[in-house]
C-alpha cells in the first residue's frame, strides 16, 4: 500500500534540504498521514488520511 492520502491524493513532494553554506542536496517530503476513522452515510470506515483532512472533516 502506497502512502497516499486516500481522500485528497496528497503523496510525496520533491524539494531541497540547503546547508548552511548553501548547498541543496534533492530530497523527498512526505505527506503526514494517520490512520484514522471517518464516518459517511452512518457507515465508519478506517482510512489513511493526511491531517489537514482530518482537520476539515471534524469542522464539518
Amino acid at each position: 500500500m502506497s502512502r497516499v492520502c486516500e481522500i485528497c491524493g496528497k503523496s510525496k513532494m520533491a524539494g531541497c534540504t540547503v546547508s548552511h553554506s548553501n548547498r541543496k542536496a534533492n530530497r523527498q517530503y512526505s505527506a503526514n498521514l494517520q490512520k484514522t476513522t471517518i464516518t459517511v452515510n452512518g457507515e465508519e470506515k478506517k482510512v489513511l488520511a493526511c491531517t489537514k483532512c482530518i482537520k476539515t472533516a471534524k469542522k464539518a
